[in-house]
């Protein structure tokens, strides 16, 4: 199976040129809650909320003693509540056709790169990266959520110190899932996956672009999880499709291999 990702062309150039060292491909993992819109991570949150409270209902658990309506997130910042980590990802698409809006709206030469899954998962694992494949059936994702409360809703609670949010708790875990899986049952054909770390706030990079201060963080892939490198609208693109074929020549992915346009049949 290949999974699709989209990267300007200026950050591919950017993210293959290492000073040093084995050919590395470096992405630029953008803060989820700064990149998602907030009704798409909201409804994850809302899933839980409602798992927590089917949960209580289960167990007859009174309306005065209720977890469900505890703050998930810091006051005045998008950052969940608990340990000082925010959640950065890429995404990747199983469908090929799928491009995204930032996509299809941007000024700039855009690439769609084809990874190998089974690559990119065998190195996520080896270098503690999460890569989960988004779900989209709600009725599941209550029943799971709701199964999960009979060991976790015990274990969490809210204080003005997060201690009841841990970064190795279960929960907290729950809440990031909640985040980074969900998507409404419409964006289901999308297929979508994503790539995630979790960062502290002063590991991340942050640069200014219209009008927003937007963190991210850089992971590092190795090259050989790229299987084929297309220039989206490669025909009003010749200077670059041309540059482009010579720095992949470069960087050790021989164009008539990899690139879109000039592989060999």
């Amino acid at each position: 199976m290949e999974l699709s990702g989209y990267i300007s062309l200026q950050s591919f150039v950017a993210g293959c040129t290492a000073p040093a060292g084995e050919p590395a491909f470096i992405l630029q993992a953008e803060n989820l809650l700064y990149t998602v819109p907030e009704e798409e991570y909201q409804y994850g949150v809302s899933l839980l909320r409602k798992a927590i409270g089917a949960y209580e209902a289960q167990k007859g658990i009174p309306l005065e003693s209720s977890k469900q309506a505890i703050p998930f997130f810091r006051e005045k910042r998008r950052m969940l509540i608990g340990p000082e980590m925010e959640l950065y990802k890429f995404s990747f698409y199983e469908n090929e056709t799928v491009l995204p809006e930032k996509v299809q709206s941007a000024g700039q030469p855009y690439l769609r790169l084809s990874f190998d899954y089974e690559q990119l998962a065998e190195h996520c694992l080896f270098e503690n990266i999460f890569l989960v494949r988004c779900k989209y059936d709600e009725k599941q994702i209550l029943d799971n959520f709701i199964t999960q409360m009979d060991r976790e809703y015990d274990k969490f609670f809210f204080d003005e110190e997060h201690s009841g949010f841990t970064a190795d708790s279960r929960f907290f875990s729950l809440l990031c899932n909640a985040c980074l899986e969900v998507k409404k049952p419409l964006s289901a054909p999308e297929k979508e996956w994503r790539l995630a770390v979790l960062r502290s706030p002063s590991e991340a990079g942050y640069r200014y672009d219209n009008g927003q201060l937007l963190p991210s963080v850089p992971i590092s892939l190795p090259l050989s999880v790229i299987r084929r490198v297309a220039l989206l609208n490669s025909e009003k693109e010749g200077l670059n499709f041309s540059a482009l074929a010579g720095f992949m020549q470069r960087i050790g992915l021989p164009p008539e291999r990899y690139l879109e346009g000039l592989l060999e049949q």
